[in-house]
């Protein structure tokens, strides 16, 4: 039986390729194909989302340090959030300080005398006669020296910038609105008043 065992061994390791002219075939290796998942445009969304490294926190970092770092960021939060309050504080008081100067420019030009009349403060003149005609109103000041002017409505007069307003037959006034400055950024009128005297001189 031995004899025998040997005697089959013996042919296989002499003959490799088989037995009784029989062959064997040598195995077919195929190339390794990735996953389907992985494959196209699958591939770029299947993958896991970028790491931040700067974000990570350390794990040897100490309780302390981190809580001091935190502290300082914070501060320095509140110190730009500051800084910015500060900053538009100043632009802030910077157009008001420039509506102040163009409310006041305003009020200058309109009280910047262009015609003799406006060379004369109320107080020079003198209201001599109202004149009333298919509701349109004249009136006539003198002055001082006695030269007389002709006033209607939206005639400049006054050194403060005045325009005649309104002018009554009835009640016997002339009134003139006079600019000024409120809170010194608004041009508002106080009315002025020139009255009819009993005694008109001629």
């Amino acid at each position: 039986m031995t004899a025998v065992l040997s005697l089959v061994l013996g042919i296989f390791f002499l003959f490799p390729q088989g037995v009784m002219g029989t062959s064997v075939s040598e195995p077919i290796y195929k190339p390794a194909q990735p996953p389907k998942a992985l494959q196209g445009d699958n591939a770029k969304s299947n993958l896991p989302p970028p790491v931040d490294i700067k974000n990570i926190p350390d794990p040897f970092l100490s309780y302390l340090v981190m809580e001091g770092r935190n502290q300082a960021a914070l501060d320095e939060r509140e110190r730009q959030k500051l800084l910015d309050l500060e900053k538009q504080r100043k632009l802030e008081a910077l157009n008001l300080a420039k509506q102040k100067a163009a409310a006041l420019e305003k009020l200058r030009r309109m009280r910047e005398p262009r015609t003799e009349l406006q060379k004369l403060s109320l107080a020079q003149l003198t209201l001599t006669a109202i004149i009333q005609d298919r509701g349109k109103a004249w009136a006539m000041v003198r002055d001082e020296k006695g030269m007389g002017y002709i006033l209607k409505k939206g005639t400049a007069i006054g050194t403060m910038g005045g325009r005649v307003a309104t002018i009554s037959g009835v009640q016997k006034k002339v009134i003139i609105n006079e600019p000024y400055l409120e809170k010194e950024l608004y041009i508002k009128y106080k009315p002025k008043v020139i009255e009819l005297p009993d005694e008109v001189f001629e």
